[in-house]
């Protein structure tokens, strides 16, 4: 008899193999590029850097998942690199946001943008340092959008499946810069819907992080429509747990333990339903603290924490605490009732699902 895999040890080993099938790619890609373009290669390394920084590969991840589960087989080595380019899709996403969202952290580490600006005034130029930092983790984006596309031109898969694949890819991609723009565009300091901010939501982090990843994959495989379909509504449940738990921690994350700068969303007054909702129903006191603070950029440590316990008193953090619990459970209904073809698939699925259970 066959003793089950552990889930955790099965994700640590698939997170292993999509950061070697990256790593192999990128060693490919360098001698081409020193070829091309001597001196350059140190670009390459921004990206490679801001990549192997920590991250949890879930978009990568979801992708394996779904093809698989989906009857997806053949060549391993086709997979893991379709699969991994999503994440330097990922590393261009948020060389970008940092820069847009003038982040001070990224994964425990200060933003590229920053520590470049640092770099290029300890070396006596302080008058273009912070010019210097934009300018370089922006290329670095691009080179890692570049890379994205060539790795998965370079997977192995055929041209049908590519092709199959590509309507997933061009909306998720679709969804992660007009979402991005939506949230800049309201980022005012001004009260938004809790309705626009959901919209928000669901298009630059749930259809880009769960629900397009998940396409991606099943399309990659093709074959039976009745799969793709659950894993469809298993990531628009867990899409949206997956934004509100992302709001949580933007709101009462630890940055030591998290890595992510909890304070500049804050200061900048994003648009999210956290905050919209206690607007909704706090007190006119509450309301008033959060109003006075939120979207203020000069802002004290003091301000903000006046704004996190306004958002707790008027219910608004347990009701999202609540949701979660309550999209995780159909989640779960969902893979019960599919027949997914791959346990290991099913019990990485399940396992990614309950990790942003709340207290997980």
């Amino acid at each position: 008899m066959t003793t089950p895999r552990d889930p955790s040890s099965a994700l640590a080993e698939l997170r292993a193999a999509l950061d070697a099938a990256t790593a192999g790619f990128l060693a490919e890609r360098r001698g081409a590029m020193e070829q091309m373009a001597p001196g350059s290669t140190p670009l390459l390394d921004l990206v490679e850097g801001a990549g192997a920084a920590g991250g949890k590969r879930l978009r990568p991840v979801l992708c394996w998942c779904a093809y698989r589960a989906c009857g997806g087989r053949g060549a391993e080595s086709a997979i893991l690199r379709a699969a991994g380019s999503l994440e330097l899709l990922h590393t261009f996403a948020i060389l970008h946001d940092d820069v847009m969202d003038q982040a001070t952290l990224r994964r425990g580490h200060p933003a590229l943008h920053r520590r470049l600006a640092s770099e290029r005034r300890a070396a006596g130029h302080e008058r273009d340092a912070d010019a210097y930092g934009v300018s370089i983790a922006v290329l670095a984006g691009d080179l890692a959008l570049v890379l994205s596309d060539a790795m998965l031109a370079r997977s192995g898969f055929s041209p049908e499946a590519l092709a199959r694949a590509s309507g997933p890819l061009a909306l998720m991609r679709l969804q992660a810069v007009t979402g991005q723009y939506l949230d800049l565009a309201q980022s005012s300091g001004r009260p938004v819907p809790a309705s626009d901010a959901v919209r928000i939501e669901r298009l630059k982090t749930a259809g880009y992080s769960v629900a397009g990843p998940v396409a991606f994959g099943a399309a990659l495989a093709g074959g039976d429509p009745s799969i793709p379909a659950a894993l469809d509504r298993w990531a628009v449940a867990v899409g949206e747990a997956f934004f509100l738990a992302d709001e949580l921690i933007g709101l009462y994350g630890d940055p030591a333990a998290t890595g992510k700068d909890v304070e500049s969303d804050l200061r900048r007054g994003k648009p999210t339903v956290l905050v919209a909702r206690a607007l909704e129903t706090a007190s006119a006191a509450d309301r008033e603290a959060i109003a006075g603070r939120w979207g203020n950029p000069h802002a004290s440590a003091a301000d903000l924490a006046a704004v996190r316990a306004a958002v707790s008193a008027s219910g608004a953090e347990a009701a999202v605490r609540a949701e979660i619990s309550r999209l995780l459970d159909g989640a779960w209904d969902v893979l019960v009732e599919a027949e997914l073809l791959d346990p290991t698939a099913w019990d990485i699925l399940r396992q990614l699902a309950e990790s942003l259970r709340p207290g997980a």
